[in-house]
C-alpha cells in the first residue's frame, strides 16, 4: 500500500485495539534489553544453555545465536566503536577488541531478539531471570543507563492510525513516566528525549489532520533523531523511505514497520519486573488510541487545561481509566 492510499480520507482505519479478532498471539514484538554484569560471550552461553541454538562470533564483543527456541538473537557490547567488520584489518580488529575490553565495565551489554509473537514474552522473561541468576544487572548500577526498547510491529499504514497512537502516547506519557520512573542517569542522557513542547502542542491539537507527507515533514523537522521516548522514524521509513529521507536530509538509520518504544528501564533481577509488564503498559496506549471518542475528549481536555495546573491531573486520570485502576 502506498502512503497516498493510506491517507485516503474515505478509508476507514483498521482497529488498533490489541485484543481484536487477530488476538495477541498474532502480534509480534522485538525486544532489546541492556544490562551489565555479564560480557556478551557469557550472556550468549546462558542463552544457548536455556534456548539452544548455535553461537557464531561476529567479533570479540558481538555474538549471534541462530536457531534458538526464540528465533535468532544477537548479543553485543552496546557501542559501535568496539565492533569491526569482517573485512577490517587485523590492526583495526585488535584496537576495537582492546577498546571493548577496557570499556566493557562501563558500557551495557545488549540482547536483541527478532520479532516474536507476543505470546512468547513469558519465555523472554524466563530468559532474563536466567541471565539475572548468572550475574546480569540493570539500572541498579548507576553508571549504566540500561533501558528496554520494544519494537512493536504495526501493519496499518493509514496516517490516522499512526497519529492516534502518537496522540494517545503523548497524553499518557506523564503518567507512564510516573509509573515507570525512568532511571535518573537515562533522563540526563539524550537517548529517551521528550518530544519538543511545540511539536506536542501541534500533534495534540484536535484540529491537526495531516496527510502522510505533511505528518512526516512535521515529525522529522521536530524530531530529526531516533533519541525520543517513542521513535517513529523506522515505521515512517518503512511506509515511504523517500519521504523520510527528503524530510531528514539523510537516509534513515533504521527501516522497519514498528513503533520503537524506548522509555522503560531495564530492571533485570528486580522483583516484579518483566518484559510482559512493559508490554501491558504499552497496551494502555493502544487501548486509548482505539477509543476514538475518549481520545478526542482527551485532546479537548488537554487543549482546555494545558495552561492550568490541572493538565497533569487530567492525564493521570485518563491513565487510571484505561488501566482500570
Amino acid at each position: 500500500m502506498t502512503h497516498q492510499q493510506a491517507s485516503d480520507p474515505d478509508r476507514v482505519p483498521a482497529r488498533t485495539e490489541p485484543d481484536d479478532a487477530r488476538g495477541n498471539a498474532q502480534r509480534r514484538i522485538g525486544v532489546e534489553v541492556e544490562f551489565g554484569g555479564l560480557s556478551a560471550r557469557d550472556a550468549a552461553d546462558v542463552v544457548q544453555g536455556l534456548l539452544g541454538g548455535e553461537i557464531a562470533k561476529a567479533d570479540a564483543h558481538r555474538f549471534e545465536l541462530a536457531g534458538t527456541s526464540l528465533g535468532d538473537i544477537r548479543i553485543e557490547l552496546d557501542s559501535k566503536y568496539v565492533h569491526s567488520d569482517a573485512d577490517a584489518s587485523a590492526f583495526e580488529k585488535t584496537v576495537r577488541r582492546v577498546a571493548g575490553d577496557v570499556s566493557g565495565p562501563i558500557i551495557p551489554t545488549e540482547l536483541i531478539t527478532d520479532p516474536l509473537p507476543v505470546e512468547d514474552l513469558p519465555k523472554v522473561d524466563r530468559l532474563f531471570d536466567s541471565l539475572a541468576k548468572a550475574g546480569a544487572v540493570g539500572t541498579e548500577q548507576p553508571h549504566l543507563a540500561c533501558g528496554v526498547h520494544l519494537n512493536i510491529e504495526w501493519t496499518d499504514t493509514d496516517v490516522r492510525s499512526i497519529l492516534r497512537i502518537l496522540q494517545a502516547y503523548l497524553l499518557m506519557a506523564p503518567a507512564l513516566r510516573d509509573d515507570i520512573e525512568p532511571d535518573r542517569t537515562r533522563t540526563l542522557l539524550p537517548f529517551i528525549g521528550r518530544f519538543p513542547k511545540a511539536y506536542q502542542m501541534k500533534v495534540l491539537d484536535p484540529d491537526y489532520h495531516p496527510d502522510f507527507t505533511q505528518f512526516v515533514a512535521d515529525y522529522c523537522q521536530a524530531n530529526p533523531t531516533k533519541n525520543r521516548e517513542l521513535d517513529l522514524l523506522p515505521l515512517l521509513a518503512s511506509i515511504d523511505h523517500e519521504a523520510v529521507e527528503t524530510a531528514l536530509g539523510e537516509k534513515p538509520s533504521a527501516v522497519r514497520p514498528t513503533f520503537h518504544y524506548r522509555l522503560p528501564n531495564s530492571l533485570i533481577g528486580a522483583e516484579g519486573w518483566s518484559i510482559s509488564r512493559e508490554w501491558d503498559r504499552w497496551r494502555c496506549v493502544e487501548m486509548l488510541a482505539a477509543k476514538d471518542e475518549r481520545l478526542q475528549e482527551g485532546l479537548r481536555e488537554f487543549r482546555d487545561n494545558r495552561e492550568t495546573s490541572d493538565a497533569l491531573g487530567t492525564l493521570k486520570r485518563m491513565f487510571a481509566e484505561v488501566v482500570g485502576k
